[in-house]
């Protein structure tokens, strides 16, 4: 019997054009402002209102239902003490329809690496994935400089 050809779907684009990529972003940077601002409402507004989609929140089971999704967004916004949060490093990926955002998340107690997950809908992009998860912390601007170090000292 013929082995048969295994059909792969098309390789991601390594970039969008410039329009399509700041379109992502702004989607990104619009989760971010949500929630760092505590907004619910705009938070509700960010991801996709209908279709598959999944948010795994660090050390948490996945939720794969929109209501679960948002009730969880829901309680971590109205929490008094719910995290700023800052996103840096933003690297997105995709293809046509459906885009994928890799970034860091600078909280106060630590540092995350997220991935965020987004599809083209008739109006705009929305989120249909969020993963984030605990990551060792690099030194960004915010943070306090790190110590000079003489360079002619091999230790």
């Amino acid at each position: 019997m013929p082995r048969r050809r295994a059909t792969r779907p098309p390789p991601l684009l390594a970039e969008f054009d410039d329009e399509e990529r700041e379109a992502v972003l702004s989607a990104n940077r619009a989760f971010y402002r949500a929630f760092s601002e505590r907004d619910a409402e705009a938070m509700d507004q960010i991801w996709a209102p209908t279709g598959a989609v999944v948010c795994l929140h660090p050390g948490q089971a996945p939720l794969h239902a929109r209501a679960e999704i948002m009730a969880s967004w829901r309680a971590i916004l109205r929490h008094p003490e719910a995290p700023k949060v800052r996103c840096v490093g933003e690297w997105v990926t995709g293809r046509s329809g459906l885009a994928i955002v890799v970034c860091r998340e600078i909280l106060p107690e630590g540092q995350l690496m997220a991935t965020n997950t987004f599809a083209r809908l008739s109006e705009g992009w929305r989120m249909v994935g969020h993963h984030s998860g605990p990551v060792p912390p690099i030194e960004t601007a915010q943070s306090a400089p790190a110590p000079t170090r003489d360079r002619r000292k091999l230790h």
